[in-house]
Parts: structure tokens; C-alpha cells; sequence
């Protein structure tokens, strides 16, 4: 049997699936363009990167890199269980929330059973639940959100799955707490709700909806999502977690993989953790760069997307993917939208106002 045969004889599911595709990086631009100076605008980091104290922590771990880590994570889980006010029973951990992503539809999702997502959104959402021969249902965004009145109406009777991105990646944008407190009471209990909040902690909008805060009010179908990738700067040690009613917790601790995590990305947790201030102090600094951003590229007449993330999604009103080209070329890594079918449109990570300064510079000299 060749290798062609193996592949031939995969799932059908496993041949749908789009492989990701990720944001360049510093290191491929000065690969392939030979361009020393880069500026990474392109996969929503933390332009200050991790706190201190995770580095100290980091460094007192490195002697014990021989030795697998604790099975059970309780202390990474009991620091996370502290910082949001549940119990230690209802958290689960993995490599990145990439990875709780990928098994929540295992849990859920049996062939022709429908998963309803936004469109647009974070496309793995639709990669898990596709191949576990989950039937896709895409409800289109409204005024750049969430069309949660749209997305209950299209429950039926095969729902298994919703998938709420808040903010949403690519626009930024969020779901109102009334709305989503009224989304959920339509909901029927047997149908998982996922609220993914890689980048809640950048919302300073006084109506989000914190899909924590439905977890707790005693909505047990609500899973919750967040990330250490984000606003702690860890996006390199891949630490995220989920939250989730107990008997869902011990469900995903079951079919996720055993030592997910590195004895690395164990001890940073915590710290990162520990370090509040250092985290307040990025976020600041963001919302400051995300507001400078909208802002300039307002004035240059481009329409943006009102934004709660680290990220502006803007119309640049010509090819997305050639302008990304150029920008490439001046050493400035963004994102072209039109992996999500935006073909003019392009996201921005807000990065130092020295990096900020420089793509606007870029971008003025490629649009005039």
C-alpha cells in the first residue's frame, strides 16, 4: 500500500477539513525576504510579552525538565479556579484552548448531528466539529456581530453544538449580556453552548457578556474558554483552559491526551497568575494602541470595525492580499481577511506605539 492509498482510504470527514493556516512569522520574513527589521502585527500577541515573575518561575523549572509533570495539574488548576471564582472541579487545561476546542466536539458531536457557528468567526470551530461528521450551520454576522436572535431559530432537533467567539476573531466585536442572557433561556439544555474569550480581558465595554457569569448563574450546558496566549503573553508555552460544569470537566479530562501540558507551561501558569499588575498594565497599553489605531486609520478614510480585542479589523478598499504583499516587503507582518472570504479587508494586532507608528507609516506609503 502506497501512501496515496492511505490517504485515499481516510475518513471522508478528515478529507474536508481545511488545513490552518498561520500568520507569517518574524522568522519566515527574514528567511524569505531577507528582511532583518520585522514587525509582527499578525497573530494578536502580547507585544510586552510575558511578566517577569513567569521568566523567574520559567528558569527555576528548567533543572526538572527530565521528569514528566504532575498528572493532575492541581496547582495550575487550583490558581485558575482562585483568578475566576469557580471551584478547581470545573477546570480543565490544555495545550493552548486550541486543544479544548478539538475536544468538545468529540464529546458532543455524533455523525449528522448540526453545530451552529457565526459567519464569520474563528474557523476552527468548524475544522473540530467537521470532522467528527458534524453538519455545519452558518448563522451570518449582523452590523459585524453575532446574530444570536438568528443563530437560536436555527436550532433543530439535530443541535448539538453552538459556538459563540466573544470578542469574535477577526472583528473584535462583542455579544451584549441581555442579549446573550436571552439567547441562552431559548436554548434547550442538551445543546452545548461554547463562549471562546481568548481576549475578554482587553473588553472594557460595560454590556459584554461574560459567559462565566451564565456558567455560575447555573446555565450547565455553558462551556467557557480562555487563554494565557493573549493578554499574559504566553502565546509561545500554549496554555489555555476551559470551564465547564463538573460532569463536563471530568468528560474532557477524560478523552484529552495524559501530560498535555509541559512541566514549563505548569509553572507559568501560576505565575503569570500572581502577576496582575503586569497584566493590567499590557491590557492598558493595548486599549491605548487598539483606540490610536481605529483612530489613524479612520482618518485615512478607511472603515474600521468598532473593536474589543487586541486586534483592528479594517476595509483597505483594495486587494487585501497584495497589500499584505507589499506590507510584507516594508518588514510589516498583518493579517488578509480573506481566509474569511473578505477580500479587501485586513486585521491588525495592536503591537508598542513604536510598532503601531511603523505599519501606519507602511501603510500610508502603499494606499497614498
Amino acid at each position: 500500500m502506497t501512501g496515496n492509498d492511505v490517504a485515499a482510504g481516510c475518513r471522508p470527514a478528515v478529507l474536508t477539513l481545511v488545513e490552518y493556516v498561520a500568520g507569517k512569522t518574524v522568522e519566515e520574513v527574514r528567511r524569505e525576504l531577507h528582511i532583518d527589521d520585522v514587525v509582527k502585527l499578525s497573530s494578536n500577541e502580547n507585544a510586552w510579552g510575558p511578566s517577569p515573575r513567569v521568566l523567574e518561575a520559567i528558569a527555576g523549572m528548567l533543572p526538572r525538565l527530565g521528569t514528566y509533570p504532575e498528572r493532575s495539574f492541581h496547582e495550575l488548576k487550583e490558581a485558575i479556579a482562585d483568578a475566576n471564582g469557580v471551584t478547581a472541579d470545573t477546570v480543565c487545561v490544555g495545550h493552548g484552548s486550541e486543544t479544548i476546542i478539538q475536544l468538545i466536539p468529540q464529546l458532543c458531536v455524533r455523525p449528522g448531528d448540526e453545530v451552529v457557528v457565526a459567519d464569520v468567526t474563528f474557523g476552527r470551530y468548524e475544522e473540530a466539529s467537521k470532522l467528527m461528521d458534524g453538519r455545519i450551520v452558518r448563522v451570518p454576522l449582523t452590523d459585524w456581530r453575532h446574530d444570536l436572535e438568528a443563530m437560536a431559530a436555527a436550532v433543530t432537533g439535530r443541535t448539538r453544538l453552538m459556538w459563540i467567539c466573544n470578542p469574535n476573531n477577526p472583528t473584535g466585536t462583542v455579544v451584549p449580556r441581555e442579549r446573550a442572557a436571552a439567547f441562552l433561556e431559548a436554548i434547550p439544555r442538551h445543546v452545548a453552548v461554547v463562549f471562546d474569550q481568548a481576549y475578554f480581558e482587553f473588553v472594557d465595554d460595560p454590556e459584554y457578556g461574560d459567559g462565566l457569569d451564565f456558567l455560575k448563574a447555573g446555565f450547565d450546558n455553558v462551556i467557557v474558554l480562555r487563554t494565557f496566549s493573549k493578554a499574559y503573553g504566553l502565546a509561545g508555552l500554549r496554555l489555555g483552559y476551559g470551564i465547564a460544569a463538573p460532569p463536563v470537566r471530568r468528560l474532557l479530562d477524560t478523552i484529552k491526551e495524559p501530560f498535555n501540558l509541559n512541566r514549563l507551561s505548569v509553572i507559568a501558569g501560576p505565575a503569570a497568575l500572581a502577576d496582575q499588575d503586569w497584566m493590567r498594565r499590557c491590557v492598558a497599553e493595548t486599549r491605548d494602541g487598539r483606540a490610536f489605531l481605529s483612530r489613524e486609520l479612520r482618518g485615512m478614510g478607511l472603515t474600521v470595525v468598532p473593536s474589543q480585542a487586541n486586534f483592528v479589523l479594517f476595509d483597505s478598499g483594495r486587494d487585501g492580499d497584495a497589500l499584505f504583499e507589499r506590507l510584507l516587503r516594508r518588514g510589516v507582518i498583518v493579517r488578509p481577511a480573506s481566509g474569511w472570504g473578505l477580500h479587501t479587508w485586513i486585521r491588525v494586532s495592536v503591537g508598542t506605539r513604536e510598532q503601531n507608528e511603523r505599519f501606519l507609516a507602511a501603510l500610508r506609503e502603499e494606499i497614498g
